[in-house]
């Protein structure tokens, strides 16, 4: 009786029972589809969007095979034994995704680490060590073998949360595609105007076959850069046997990017504790952009209202700096960890942030000053508040900074030539010029005016974009909360009072972004209360007003003024949006009721919905025009004829060299500058096209991005992009042996500079004829009208 009763209470009758359904084959199928599909469900969402992400690389020229390839090392070599070690010393958070998601993160700093250890010791694919280790050690050893189990009795992920985060990755790839068609894996290799592509597949190559790394472009010259994601390239090549350019135009940014956002989605999940701020928070940091209220067309490329901020943390600047996207990734890691340190934590959890902080050294410099000064402000501020001595931040603090001190010594020598100097509103420059240049602007006025009026729009933008802030309250006084402000709070005034040869202060506000995201997100959290599908929508009905707003704004201003006071014509939307946006937060103020002022946050949030709307249409409108296969740049005519940063004959040249040129040889050759040199005018010193093509060294190609051309800019006060060389005696003895070839020119570069072939470029200038000369050089291959030359 009681038998019976137990089975019909419980599908499955108890231990060694026969489920209930015995005997009823139509009800045992229903109930094994539904465990099979209660397993099944969670992996839908990943299944697909590796589906199309695979698709998508196939289309543009990565073969299926090569996919997978990447794809088994990225899980065995990276994820998989990164999540081991993350359990291991942290212990098991509960959630797979987030552990896996932090564990790649952690995976990545142990590969590089790995391989430059391996590649120093001559023995690349020793790399293979690290993840063959540790998962064999978690087999093993039994304290780590709970690191394969994660924590019971939590309820699973929700659908809705894991097929949100695959649209807003879906919105990253399609993003993606504008990099694809631009940028091919044979020649041309990219625009004519993308100096960096060159200069990072050249330092690829360069972390392939040599360790300690130099800089390639100029032999012998020290490596004074963040430069751990190429050994991560260099390992992935080594193992998989891809080629760097498709590594570095395909496949290695885009999990890194993947992981980014998701870590920023769980970071607000773990600050705020609802679900939806997740992807609220992902959204945020990829599509809430600054506002572009304006009727008239401006520049492509600019939008919102000026060249260098833009709004989104993966605009271009996300493929076009790999190290900005890895070090994004780590350093969202190293603030997840740190929302767990900052409430008190166990001993292997300062290890794994060290360890975490290590790799983000090394990986991009602005992040541990950032981080450094962010944990002191938190420090003060509970201070201050009278909130007493945060122990766990302070302790943060102290490794942060010796982190930052140790990487200034190690990795970059201590030297300040590519450093940040005190430069107020040095990043309004491009702005007020550009700001000038849409209103037609002619009267009076001084440039500085011009940057204040353009400083003063960006703040106010910035608030549009992170209006959740200000309604923190006293939740601003939590240590995570406080730390992502602290964060913010760095990055805004860093690129205001901050300014930088080339420009790089601008990536002090990109890389807060993220953290800024889950700050206004938290702070919407904070006013909305919990969230049901009435207020969600009401919320959306928000963000469509925004919107709006900017749409009717745009209608009323159709063409481009001309003549006009710069200051009023910039400014007038903007304050048309904010009187708006203030009429809410007056209305909040009235009724007493915070959930107003969440409407007001979801307003501000709509202003930057049509700027996303139009940078992610144009990625669709041209590719539909052009053909979603990879358009050839042959199409992209720079104004000197080039059509490619890497000119045709070097990209034939270089790779005749890969295939026969021993891995030490080194090259030397005529061709300096980027582009083609005008009568009397400087050289553009940024050429890569050799070094990158070739993966090989040279003598004296370009001399840009190496700290010795900075600290001659400076002393020459030029831009560092046309500053001479720092060593003519080099220079003229390298140019010697094409001007005047002969047994005593060509041998100095034999005999003392140990150069093994001779790349000869005419349209560089003058070459004599290198032939004779008892076979000194013995021609072995012509790409066009450049010819390559063995030193025998």
């Amino acid at each position: 009786m009681s038998t019976t009763l137990d089975a019909t209470r419980d599908p499955a009758a108890g231990p060694g029972g026969p489920p209930a359904t015995a005997g009823r084959p139509w009800h045992t199928l229903r109930h094994t589809l539904r465990r099979a599909r209660g397993r099944v469900g969670p992996l839908l969402p990943l299944a697909t969007g590796l589906a199309g992400t695979a698709a998508t690389l196939r289309c543009y020229g990565v073969p299926l095979g090569a996919t997978v390839a990447f794809a088994a090392w990225l899980t065995a070599g990276v994820v998989l034994p990164g999540t081991l070690l993350w359990r291991s010393l942290r212990g098991r958070s509960g959630r797979l995704t987030a552990d896996v998601v932090a564990g790649a993160a952690t995976g990545y700093v142990a590969e590089v680490l790995a391989y430059v250890a391996a590649r120093a010791a001559g023995l690349p694919l020793l790399v293979l060590a690290w993840p063959a280790g540790m998962i064999t050690a978690c087999l093993v050893v039994p304290r780590l073998r709970r690191a394969w189990r994660g924590a019971r009795g939590l309820p699973p992920t929700p659908a809705a949360w894991s097929w949100s985060m695959l649209l807003i990755i879906g919105v990253l790839v399609l993003r993606s595609v504008r990099m694809f068609r631009s940028h091919g894996l044979g020649w041309p290799v990219t625009g004519p105007t993308d100096a960096d592509t060159p200069f990072h597949l050249a330092l690829v190559a360069e972390a392939k076959q040599h360790m300690p790394m130099q800089a390639p472009w100029v032999s012998g010259e020290p490596l004074v850069y963040h430069w751990f994601v190429y050994p991560e390239m260099a390992a992935t090549s080594w193992v998989t046997g891809i080629d760097p350019l498709t590594l570095l135009v395909r496949l290695t940014p885009l999990p890194m990017l993947a992981g980014t956002l998701l870590l920023v989605a769980l970071l607000a999940r773990r600050v705020t504790g609802g679900w939806w701020t997740g992807p609220a928070a992902a959204a945020v940091a990829l599509l809430v952009l600054a506002p572009d209220p304006y009727g008239w067309p401006h520049p492509d490329g600019w939008f919102g209202f000026g060249p260098y901020e833009d709004g989104s943390i993966y605009r271009m600047v996300a493929w076009t700096s790999p190290t900005q996207t890895f070090g994004a990734l780590l350093f969202a890691a190293v603030v997840l960890l740190l929302t767990d340190a900052l409430r008190g934590a166990r001993p292997g959890t300062w290890l794994l942030c060290t360890l975490l902080l290590a790799g983000l050294a090394g990986a991009k410099s602005p992040y541990l000053p950032l981080l450094t000064g962010a944990l002191g402000l938190v420090v003060l501020v509970r201070l201050a508040a009278r909130r007493g001595l945060h122990r766990p931040a302070l302790l943060a603090a102290a490794v942060t900074a010796a982190c930052t001190v140790t990487a200034q010594v190690v990795l970059y020598g201590g030297g300040a030539g590519q450093g940040l100097v005190v430069r107020p509103l040095a990043t309004m420059d491009g702005f007020a010029t550009v700001a000038a240049t849409w209103t037609g602007y002619t009267g009076p006025g001084t440039p500085a005016g011009h940057a204040v009026v353009a400083a003063g729009l960006t703040v106010l933008c910035w608030l549009f974009i992170w209006a959740g802030v200000p309604a923190l309250g006293r939740r601003a006084l939590d240590p995570p909360v406080l730390l992502l402000l602290a964060v913010g709070a760095g990055g805004t005034a860093g690129v205001l009072l901050f300014g930088h040869p080339g420009g790089s202060q601008s990536y002090l506000i990109v890389s807060a972004r993220p953290a800024l995201a889950v700050a206004s997100v938290a702070g919407l959290a904070a006013v909305a209360g919990r969230m049901t599908a009435a207020r969600a929508a009401t919320l959306g009905l928000a963000a469509a007003a925004g919107a709006a707003a900017v749409l009717l704004l745009r209608r009323h201003d159709p063409v481009q003024p001309a003549g006009a006071a710069l200051g009023w014509q910039l400014g007038r939307p903007y304050l048309a949006l904010a009187a708006v946006a203030l009429a809410v937060v007056a209305a909040a103020a009235v009724r007493r009721d915070p959930r107003i002022l969440a409407v007001a946050v979801a307003v501000c949030a709509g202003y930057g919905l049509p700027t996303a709307y139009d940078q992610t249409a144009v990625v669709v409108t041209d590719t539909a025009a052009g053909g979603w296969r990879a358009v050839p740049v042959t199409d992209q005519v720079a104004p000197d004829g080039r059509t490619s940063a890497i000119d045709r004959d070097t990209w034939h040249a270089g790779r005749w060299l890969h295939r026969h040129a021993a891995p030490g040889d080194l090259l030397a050759t005529n061709a300096h500058c980027f582009g083609v040199r005008r009568a009397g005018g400087p050289c553009d010193n940024r050429r890569f096209a050799l070094a990158a093509a070739s993966g090989h060294r040279v003598l004296v190609e370009g001399w840009g991005f190496t700290n010795s051309t900075y600290e001659r800019a400076a002393a020459d006060g030029v831009p560092p992009w046309f500053a001479d060389f720092w060593d003519p005696a080099r220079l003229a003895a390298n140019d010697a042996a094409f001007t005047d070839p002969g047994p005593a020119t060509i041998g100095v570069l034999r005999d003392r500079y140990r150069v093994r072939w001779l790349v000869a470029d005419p349209t560089a200038g003058p070459v004599g004829d290198l032939r004779g000369h008892g076979g000194l050089a013995v021609p072995r291959y012509t790409a066009g009208q450049l010819t390559v030359y063995e030193v025998t």
